[in-house]
């Protein structure tokens, strides 16, 4: 179900469509399409379960600021 649900998000959610797309080009360790929907799926539960225990709405800029691009830092 967290699969199907990551692979709508991607294909819907801008936030997510460009995670899937980092994992998928990043230039160290890049995934594979299946792999790359999964690593979205454990941010989805990771952003579920922060909506749930802290009573907070989902904020796209929020998830995008949150998420670690050591490449994009260096730059």
């Amino acid at each position: 179900m967290l699969y199907e649900a990551a692979v709508s998000l991607v294909g819907k959610n801008a936030e997510f469509k460009e995670i899937h797309n980092y994992y998928r080009t990043r230039e160290r360790n890049p995934l594979k399409k299946m792999q790359s929907v999964i690593a979205v799926a454990c941010n989805i539960l990771r952003v579920f379960y922060a909506m749930l225990t802290k009573g907070v709405d989902y904020d796209g800029r929020k998830l995008m600021e949150d998420i670690r691009r050591p490449q994009l830092n260096a730059a």
